[in-house]
């Protein structure tokens, strides 16, 4: 010890002290990262889960179906005119769309057929048709090549 010099302290116990500061603040950052998680909605829940991501197609070509005459469900005969046109999603191929027009007009006579003339009338009962002549061709068109359905015209006698 007569070798050391006069006034130099042994570093040792500040490193012990710095590793315990540390550990203490890392401790520290891991529990507050654990709280952030499990209830500032970090980790999920059954709002997160909720949410999902969708992907707006954009819509391309519009393919007009021949005008329709169709007898509905009244007593007596009453008849609805129709003409609607189908939408396709951009970059949509208009033939094959154009190949399979039959069997929709074929799915959208049963739809109309089931109506009365007081029931076509309205904005309320023109969505509800509408909505019906989508679900319709998507049944029809499974694939994607037709985004829906639009009313062009209703005429009810």
């Amino acid at each position: 010890m007569a070798d050391e010099p006069i006034g130099v302290e042994e570093e040792e116990p500040q490193k012990k002290g710095k590793g315990k500061l540390f550990g203490m603040i890392g401790g520290a950052v891991v529990l507050l990262g654990v709280v952030y998680f499990m209830f500032l909605g970090g980790g999920g829940g059954a709002e997160e889960a909720s949410v999902t991501t969708t992907t707006v197609p954009v819509e391309g070509a519009v393919i007009e179906v021949d005008e329709m005459t169709v007898t509905l469900s009244d007593d007596p005969v009453r008849y609805a005119r129709l003409k609607f046109a189908v939408v396709l999603p951009e970059g949509g191929d208009s033939a094959v769309v154009g190949e399979r027009v039959p069997v929709l007009k074929d799915a959208v006579l049963d739809v109309v057929s089931a109506y009365t003339a007081a029931e076509l009338v309205g904005p309320e009962a023109l969505a509800t048709l509408r909505e019906q002549l989508t679900t319709q061709a998507l049944s029809v068109y499974t694939d994607g090549e037709v985004l829906r359905v639009v009313l062009t015209e209703v005429l009810v006698q």
